[in-house]
């Protein structure tokens, strides 16, 4: 990147938030980004409450949907009869919204996380490390139209030398939270509002010349930038020109990045096993498939599973490679095997037991469990502006849609 300053411009806003004496429990009320929820996952958090967010984030379709009545007019007319009824209440003073997690990783250690969320410029200097595929973004522009909202904050890591901006968050939870509840994976969620205008300085003058990394919503970003031109043609500039962001210090905590396994959709071509050989050594493997991903934790990024109908194996990359997993399975075996198209061949998801299941009941023609990517090579390959595949990474936890929604407008 040479001598290249990159600014960003972090700033308060206002949030929309639940009101808590009317939601005991934001579990309740809360949902997971659009991207990692089921049908059957949206069904359950629909008969959850019939104030879950997932009605407004990732709604249902309907039989008798059209133009003028559709999962997006029904985000709007959701999340403006919540407003109505104060459900939801929107902040009257800006505020940066400190947002903490606790969990367990998956070898049982207690871990913790703190960010803020705020809004980031988008013509700011930010760093993008997926490639996109155009069935999300229409999604979530879609959305963006009907309601004009942040309804999933992007989830950006800075660096920052010093570390005065993450050792300050703790100070800014004097003040009764905005929200404090468990999920379902366990993990627990706390934010409060920091309205501290000192404070707000602070973070904008320390974050300036620090570059933003985004780790997870490369599609929530594009697609805000695709909405900001819809509206600067006639509108020129706006709330639209700023987004809502998680910002979490990668230097201050290891964040954490579970593999994104993948599932195969579509037919192989030709003789798998020998187009493998070619270039991996194959071991059988009769380990269970907990205990296959367990092992490629310590693997080398170039190790991998093949789950088939009629067995799993164990492959090691014959010619090492400085890629990330996803890059170097997509190149090795993904493409020579005809499954090289994310959105055409292939679904995502960070739990093995889904890939064997998949395979084993016919819904899948193989799968793939990949090793944990470090964010270090991550953060590394996104400065030198390479692109990884899609879903190369899964950052864990993710922050809990519905806790602060920033709307741009009325819908």
């Amino acid at each position: 990147m040479g001598s290249m300053t990159l600014v960003a411009t972090v700033r308060p806003f206002r949030g929309v938030t639940f009101d808590a004496t009317r939601i005991p429990d934001f579990a309740d009320v809360t949902c997971p980004p659009y991207d990692v929820i089921s049908d059957a996952q949206r069904d359950e958090l629909y008969d959850r409450h019939p104030y879950n967010v997932v009605r407004v984030v990732s709604g249902r379709d309907e039989p008798r949907d059209g133009p003028e009545d559709n999962r997006y007019t029904r985000a709007c007319g959701f999340f403006r009869s919540w407003l109505w009824e104060g459900v939801l209440h929107e902040d009257t003073e800006p505020a940066l919204y400190v947002y903490r997690q606790s969990f367990a990783d998956p070898r049982g250690r207690t871990r913790r996380v703190w960010g803020l969320l705020a809004t980031i410029g988008l013509d700011d200097e930010i760093l993008a490390h997926e490639k996109t595929m155009s069935g999300p973004k229409e999604d979530r522009l879609q959305l963006m139209r009907a309601l004009p909202a942040n309804v999933s904050p992007i989830y950006a890591l800075y660096r920052e030398a010093g570390g005065d901006v993450s050792s300050a968050l703790p100070e800014q939870t004097a003040e009764a939270h905005v929200a404090d509840f468990v999920d379902d994976d366990g993990t627990r969620h706390t934010v409060w509002a920091s309205r501290d205008v000192a404070f707000h300085e602070k973070v904008a003058s320390a974050l300036a010349a620090s570059p933003l990394f985004i780790a997870d919503g490369h599609h929530r970003f594009e697609t805000a930038k695709t909405y900001r031109d819809e509206r600067r043609r006639t509108q020129r500039s706006g709330p639209w020109d700023h987004t809502m962001a998680l910002l979490v210090d990668a230097g201050a905590e290891p964040v954490l990045i579970l593999p994104y396994h993948r599932v195969v959709r579509s037919p192989l071509s030709g003789d798998p096993l020998r187009v493998l050989a070619e270039r991996f050594e194959i071991t059988a493997a009769s380990e269970s498939i907990e205990e296959l991903a367990d092992v490629l934790w310590d693997a080398p990024p170039s190790a991998f599973v093949y789950i088939a109908p009629d067995g799993r194996y164990r492959l090691d990359a014959r010619e090492p490679s400085d890629d990330i997993p996803a890059g170097i399975l997509a190149d090795l075996a993904l493409e020579p095997l005809g499954a090289a198209d994310a959105e055409r061949d292939l679904s995502f998801t960070p739990v093995a037991s889904e890939v064997a299941n998949a395979v084993a009941d016919g819904s899948a023609s193989a799968g793939f469990l990949i090793p944990p990517t470090a964010v270090e090579r991550v953060w590394a390959h996104a400065t030198a502006r390479g692109k990884m595949p899609a879903k190369s990474t899964y950052f864990f936890p993710k922050p809990r849609d519905g806790i602060v929604i920033r709307a741009l407008e009325p819908c």
